[in-house]
């Protein structure tokens, strides 16, 4: 049994790799702001605070690991890797595939795909920002934990709780069955990791003591938009009949990649793949896993169909699909 210190732990990668580490009978705390989803985990030890300035719950306690899921600012990183510093054995960091800036030369692999670099000197986090951010708090780590640190690129993590909803509207767009958008082309690869696979491999890799930088995204082969959308019409068991829309026709009409069009980056000389890919060859190596398409999909329905009032943060409306069909 290990003592481990997860800050964030009840959103969405953090919920579950608290569950992860509880199953395999780890002593674990969670440090928050006491904001999100209190009722989880209530034989779990609870630390309140705010990494943008009171660390006071965290001092002069010890942990074998801890695992840093909020971390997305080098200043808020540093601050906390440095309290910690003496009193954790292993420190693992969980970044993002976004830290890669090249992605000509096909999957990004680690150590050899070009990394992303700030262009301004901000700590705003935005979609510009995102991964160069985390680049450097990357740097923060392996420096002051040289030997002792972790750190994930995972790609887009999907599966229930999903707050991001960019797995889970297509998943809902084929459950509704009728005429629908497909972005893009149907043989066009992409990439996800079901967060449960995720977070017992990320649990598995601490009790190992493992250290290193490891892309944790979808393995080999990948599947295509097509089989992607052709399965969760499966599993939905719905009459869903997919339009495919042209890459050049969405960009004229303003169609937006990622949020708008989940899965969707336009073809270019940056993105030859139309998406963010990942080789995760280095990881697999290490024992991670990936569950079936099939249940990845049926899970998230599951967890979707029980949600009442959902706001969706991504995805076509009703109406902005019709408009983008009728380009067909």
């Amino acid at each position: 049994m290990m003592k481990l210190l997860i800050l964030g732990g009840t959103k969405f990668l953090g919920r579950h790799l608290t569950e992860s580490a509880v199953n395999k009978g780890h002593e674990v705390t969670l440090f928050n702001r006491g904001q999100t989803n209190t009722e989880l985990f209530p034989d779990v030890e609870k630390l309140t605070g705010d990494r943008n300035g009171d660390l006071s719950a965290l001092e002069n306690r010890n942990w074998d690991a801890v695992i840093d899921v909020s971390g997305y600012t080098p200043s808020q990183v540093r601050q906390t890797a440095e309290l910690l510093k003496d009193h954790v054995k292993h420190y693992t960091f969980i970044s993002t595939i976004s830290v890669y800036e090249d992605y000509t030369n096909g999957p990004a692999v680690e150590g050899v795909t070009k990394l992303a670099e700030l262009k301004q000197d901000t700590e705003e986090v935005n979609g510009e920002t995102y991964g160069p951010l985390k680049q450097k708090s990357e740097e923060i780590i392996e420096e002051l934990y040289d030997g002792r640190s972790l750190v994930i690129r995972p790609g887009l993590i999907v599966g229930p709780h999903d707050p991001t909803d960019r797995f889970t509207y297509w998943v809902w767009r084929a459950q509704q069955g009728g005429e629908a958008l497909a972005p893009g082309k149907p043989d066009r690869k992409v990439q996800w990791i079901d967060v449960r696979d995720l977070s017992e491999w990320a649990v598995t890799m601490i009790e190992r003591q493992e250290t290193g930088t490891y892309n944790a995204a979808g393995g080999d082969p990948l599947p295509t938009m097509e089989k992607y959308l052709d399965t969760a019409k499966k599993v939905a068991n719905t009459d869903v009949q997919y339009h495919w829309v042209s890459d050049r026709k969405l960009i004229e009409h303003d169609a937006g990649p990622f949020v708008e069009l989940p899965f969707w980056l336009p073809i270019s000389d940056t993105h030859p793949d139309g998406f963010l890919l990942a080789d995760a060859s280095k990881a697999i190596d290490k024992g991670l896993t990936f569950r079936p398409l099939e249940e990845t999909i049926s899970d998230t329905l599951l967890w979707l169909n029980e949600q009442r009032d959902h706001e969706w943060k991504a995805g076509l409306t009703k109406e902005r699909e019709q408009t983008l069909l009728k380009l067909n």
